[in-house]
């Protein structure tokens, strides 16, 4: 979208006279007139710029960083001049500035309604041929368009659209499937064509929109004529250490990550005691103690199946705090989703039957979600082992989270357990289809109402799928299959379509 003097607000007579200030004709010397003492004179060099990126993009763009220190001038008509040099940057030569798209996101909250029209222009401009902004750049311009401010509005709305059409019509050229993902309140601003799924994301706007073009679903492994040996599964998985940690065994010495119940660390052991020396330091971190009482009886039951090998070993335990194996923080949610479908199906495979058999023994998860899958390593060109931890951290996190795990994974009892039920078995049977619709499209299912196909998402996969997905994601539990077992025995059915028989 260009800028447009012809309905906006910006003091033509003012803009000609500050333009007046400066004698300099030659770019180069625009640009040292914006180092100038005197902010009229930086003004009319920011202003004279404005002409010059229109006619000598080229020229203006060498001095991009110099333009960029301007936004932070003490002068208003600095900084508009400034940003409105910007928008013409970013409509003409959007490569220039596709660098420097946290900066034009930023003018887009500025204090200044001029700037923040040019920063949408600019954000717009550099997002059409950027996709992969896509997700920044519509977040950062649709809540614009519930601005008091009617020619912003204007602007915003413009550029949701025309953002939206350009980057359709690659995906579409590229042969990439393009969903957009949009809390409620801006679902309605994409242009007709464009597939929308309303989200509310536990009713956070700070990310309201994000754009997919299926670039982070798993791929079917093409021949690349290397002769090496493919990666694969491995034959077994590593034994945890034999070992039972006290808590004066462990230095916590570097935090990983913090969860709803626990904050994880990096933990040294002296390595006489344990090979390596590390451990995952997980520290309880509430108050309630009720919900201590419930974090209690879940690491019971986890350490009653963490004998499988896809299940997180617990090497200590303490009234507030646990062990594991050390695992750097690495989990799904900070990895995504494999590069191909036959390590997506191992992954999923593998989750499945550690629900399968702590089912078996009367231990249910009740939350699987990508941050509670987490990783050992097998050795060179296997893949590494999926192990799940966090059992029975959903229940106790319940009390002081509604839904416990992310909204994107969250089964209808995780929302409203007065009207669909307690965490139980089939709450397991949607956690095992919400992680592998996750493996296999690179994106989370969200609501059961609205599912998008997978194979929308992954045009690779076959049409057997949706099945699979129908009969665990559905809301009310008696829909779904009746145990993970049955669920398994479908994955299995499907393994071979998917990615082969190597993965089984």
């Amino acid at each position: 979208m260009e800028p447009d003097t012809g309905d906006r607000d910006v003091d033509s007579e003012h803009i000609a006279a500050l333009q007046q200030q400066v004698e300099a004709d030659s770019v180069d010397a625009l640009v040292d007139e914006l180092g100038s003492e005197d902010p009229d004179e930086r003004a009319g060099a920011a202003w004279r710029l404005v002409e010059a990126a229109s006619s000598e993009p080229t020229a203006v763009r060498a001095h991009l960083d110099s333009v960029l220190d301007c936004v932070d001038d003490d002068d208003v008509w600095v900084q508009r001049g400034a940003t409105w040099v910007l928008a013409e940057l970013a409509e003409r030569q959007p490569d220039a500035l596709s660098v420097k798209f946290e900066a034009l996101v930023d003018l887009t909250r500025a204090a200044d309604p001029l700037v923040r029209q040019n920063g949408v222009v600019a954000v717009a401009g550099v997002t059409k041929s950027y996709p992969a902004r896509a997700s920044a750049g519509l977040s950062s311009i649709a809540p614009l368009t519930r601005s008091e401010d009617p020619l912003l509005r204007r602007y915003a709305k413009q550029a949701v659209r025309e953002v939206t059409a350009a980057i359709a019509d690659r995906a579409e050229d590229a042969g990439y499937p393009m969903l957009v993902r949009a809390h409620p309140e801006f679902a309605d601003l994409f242009p007709e064509g464009v597939s929308v799924v309303t989200v509310n994301a536990d009713d956070d706007r700070s990310r309201p929109v994000h754009v997919s073009f299926g670039q982070d679903a798993p791929a079917v492994a093409e021949d690349d004529g290397d002769e090496r040996p493919k990666m694969g599964p491995p034959d077994e998985v590593p034994d945890p250490p034999n070992v039972v940690l006290e808590d004066d065994d462990l230095a916590p010495n570097l935090k990983l990550r913090q969860g709803v119940l626990t904050t994880d660390f990096r933990a040294d052991v002296d390595e006489e005691k344990l090979e390596h020396g590390l451990v995952t330091y997980r520290r309880f971190h509430r108050d309630e103690s009720a919900v201590l009482k419930a974090f209690h009886e879940a690491v019971e039951r986890w350490a009653a199946v963490d004998e499988h090998d896809h299940v997180v070993s617990i090497l200590g335990q303490g009234d507030r705090w646990l062990a594991t194996r050390y695992d750097d923080g690495e989990t799904f949610e900070r990895r995504g989703a494999p590069k191909t479908l036959a390590e997506a199906v191992y992954d999923a495979m593998s989750i499945t039957k550690a629900i399968s058999y702590a089912h078996a023994r009367g231990v249910v998860h009740g939350g699987l979600h990508p941050a509670a899958v987490r990783f050992v390593a097998t050795g060179r060109r296997t893949w590494d082992a999926p192990v799940v931890g966090d059992w029975g951290f959903a229940h106790a996190a319940s009390g002081v989270q509604v839904p416990p795990v992310p909204s994107g994974f969250a089964a209808p009892e995780h929302h409203e357990p007065e009207t669909y039920g307690r965490f139980d078995q089939s709450t397991d049977v949607f956690g095992v289809g919400a992680m592998t619709y996750y493996l296999f499209t690179g994106e989370p299912p969200n609501a059961t109402d609205d599912l998008v196909p997978a194979r929308e998402w992954n045009p690779a996969l076959p049409e057997g799928v949706e099945d699979l997905f129908a009969l665990s994601l559905a809301a009310e539990k008696t829909a779904r299959y009746d145990t993970v077992l049955d669920y398994q025995r479908s994955l299995d059915e499907l393994a071979v379509t998917l990615a082969g028989e190597g993965v089984a």
